[in-house]
């Protein structure tokens, strides 16, 4: 539609300058001024009087983001709020108060405001308190920022000392419950998620992979703790977190910066046995060396030819026959030219593997025991020379002193250090076989290798129990499907826990 001088009419808000806004709150329970409404609210009436147009899409939201721990770069609707302030015609940026812009004095001046300003000379600042700009030259937003930043760092002290006491009574400090437990009077008690928590520990206990894991629990139609679908993220996290064996641990930080790690072992009911956590820790082990557990070559780096020595490789073929494609998987000897059936060789090694494994393998409790405690005593016996060799260097660097030998301190620190960590490290050995060695603990450990039928595992499961409990298969190679071997199983049947 035209005017009376025949120009277009403008809509009311081409009339206005642009502004967008940055609201910020610190976590998701809060509410009151530091709510996104109230913000929002009083934002968009601070922008209507000051004759700023502020569209909605021009609002950007930190949730949950803490400007005493997290610097401005890194905070995301900040960063978005910069690209938009660049690449369009803005005239003003608006904050709710002084608080919401930085907790940390330095972080939104030097991280935003300079960059900003230094491209774009006239852009203005406001804060919905305030009637007068906003600029970090004022002594007023100087002052401001300081008692921002004294007050978070005070907020800091008080939560850090209010976790040290409920620590102290060996209470879980306030914080997100894991998932698998719901939390009554600050203690851990399982709930109908853990059964969920012990599967995954289960089927990780027997190699399988952490993605293979996510698609089980989805292809069951099993909710996430986010009551979505499973990410790869969340299976590692939760085989990672020491408090499914029941054990409190916490990190108590300042300003972001992790201070110390407190852990309070056997604090509450346990969902997973111990021994799957150290069988877990065997199988990541067992991937470095050997690549992958998810294989159809099932005794890929165990054969050996016993003609020359070497070891067989292995490798897929394919051939086709009238338009059908056909996969054909193959061990060769590199040396004597040679090559035998993967499926051929699997049916005749794994049935008699079986019948061994029942027989001369055969774990039993006592055999346990006795090997875990024998274990346990050369540990103590590693213990023991150690700390003989930290009162020898304790006792020279008395004498270093005595003689004001200062040039050799850094060096006594250094060794103390090395003796120090290596000492922790058999002392946790040695209270992990401990815990293996409960009757609880045992019998999870039994139950997981006694009356195993090879043939019904899946490959994953079949390629762990041929790392664990075979060194090397010698293959006599007479011919086309005919071959001899020499099988040379493990001695200790739980080396793989002790080794």
């Amino acid at each position: 539609m035209s005017n009376q001088h025949g120009g277009s009419q403008k809509k009311p808000n081409e009339k206005r300058k642009l502004a967008v806004a940055s609201i910020r709150r610190s976590s998701h329970k809060q509410d009151g001024n530091q709510s996104f409404e109230i913000q929002r609210m009083a934002i968009k009436d601070y922008a209507e009087k000051q004759g700023y147009y502020l569209p909605e899409e021009f609002i950007f939201y930190d949730n949950a983001q803490s400007a005493y721990r997290k610097n401005a770069s890194k905070r995301k609707g900040l960063n978005k709020m910069k690209e938009i302030v660049l690449s369009h015609d803005v005239s003003a940026i608006i904050f709710y108060d002084f608080s919401r812009i930085d907790r940390k004095i330095y972080s939104f001046v030097s991280e935003f405001y300079t960059d900003v300003i230094a491209k774009k000379p006239h852009l203005k600042f406001y804060t919905t308190i305030k009637q007068d700009e906003w600029t970090p030259a004022d002594l007023d937003v100087k002052l401001h920022l300081i008692m921002a930043n004294g007050e978070s760092n005070e907020k800091s002290r008080r939560a850090v000392d209010a976790q040290k006491t409920d620590i102290g009574k060996k209470e879980r400090p306030g914080s997100t419950v894991p998932f698998g437990y719901k939390q009554i009077e600050k203690r851990l008690v399982p709930d109908e998620n853990a059964p969920i928590i012990l599967f995954i520990f289960y089927l990780a206990s027997w190699g399988h992979s952490i993605q293979k894991i996510t698609d089980i629990l989805n292809e069951a139609g099993i909710p996430s703790p986010a009551e979505k679908r499973w990410r790869t993220s969340s299976i590692e996290n939760i085989l990672k977190n020491p408090v499914y064996m029941g054990n409190l641990s916490w990190t108590f930080r300042r300003n972001n910066i992790h201070q110390n790690e407190h852990i309070i072992e056997q604090n509450y009911d346990s969902i997973v046995p111990s021994v799957f956590f150290k069988l877990i820790e065997v199988n990541r082990e067992l991937k470095k060396k050997y690549n992958k557990l998810e294989t159809p070559f099932l005794f890929g780096s165990l054969l050996v030819c016993k003609n020359c020595g070497n070891h067989l490789m292995h490798r897929n073929s394919s051939t086709k026959k009238k338009g059908i494609k056909y996969n054909y998987f193959k061990y060769f000897c590199t040396n004597c030219s040679y090559e035998m059936e993967n499926d051929i060789l699997n049916e005749k090694l794994l049935g008699y593997i079986q019948q061994q494994l029942s027989v001369s393998v055969k774990i039993n409790s006592e055999t346990v025991i006795n090997t875990l405690k024998e274990f346990i005593q050369s540990l103590q016996e590693q213990l023991d020379l150690l700390k003989a060799k930290e009162q020898l260097v304790l006792a020279n660097e008395k004498i270093a002193e005595s003689h004001q030998q200062k040039h050799l301190k850094r060096i006594f620190i250094n060794v103390k250090t090395r003796l120090n960590n290596e000492m922790n490290q058999i002392e946790q050995s040695i209270n992990e076989i401990e815990i293996l060695l409960s009757p609880a603990e045992l019998e999870v450990f039994m139950n997981s290798f006694q009356n195993i039928n090879i043939c019904k595992l899946s490959q994953t499961e079949q390629r762990l129990i041929l790392l664990n409990f075979i060194n090397e298969i010698g293959i006599s190679f007479k011919g086309e499907s005919n071959f001899e071997f020499d099988i040379q199983f493990k001695v200790n049947p739980v080396s793989f826990i002790t080794g």
